[in-house]
């Protein structure tokens, strides 16, 4: 198995997994909603993180998926920690925003939610990254002879 392959499994693996926990997650958002859960619906702040918490999970997740696809082609010498910061940041976003949602101070969410711009910090090196590598890759081509 190739480099390539190895990370193309591992992007599956995560994003694949990461889906179904982010989905999930937003069904058992949408049951506390429809059974009116008074501890859920009463604290906007709270229902606000959380539901941020799932469509950054889903979307990231899908990212993470992308990026196994159509990313770790474009990398013939190394990503120089692309999918690895991708991963971690696909992590960090989404749980950042679910776990300041417990014990917020008022009007505030709590101190974990400082974990959310270092997630994006890392998720947005690694597209830049990949969008590095595509144009690197478009410039070493060769015009084919006709």
């Amino acid at each position: 198995m190739t480099l390539q392959e190895r990370r193309r499994r591992a992007c599956r693996r995560v994003g694949w997994t990461a889906l179904l926990a982010w989905a999930l997650f937003g069904l058992a958002l949408e049951a506390m909603h429809g059974f009116k859960i008074g501890a859920y619906l009463d604290d906007a702040l709270a229902r606000e993180l959380l539901v941020l918490a799932h469509a950054h999970g889903v979307g990231l997740s899908l990212v993470v998926l992308v990026f196994g696809e159509a990313g770790t082609p474009l990398f013939d010498h190394g990503d120089h920690g692309a999918m690895r910061a991708l991963h971690i940041g696909a992590l960090i976003v989404p749980l950042a925003f679910a776990l300041s949602s417990i014990a917020h101070p008022e009007g505030d969410p709590n101190v974990i939610v400082w974990l959310v711009p270092i997630g994006a910090v890392l998720v947005i090196y690694a597209i830049a990254r990949a969008a590095l590598a595509s144009w690197r890759q478009g410039s070493s081509t060769k015009p084919q002879d006709s």
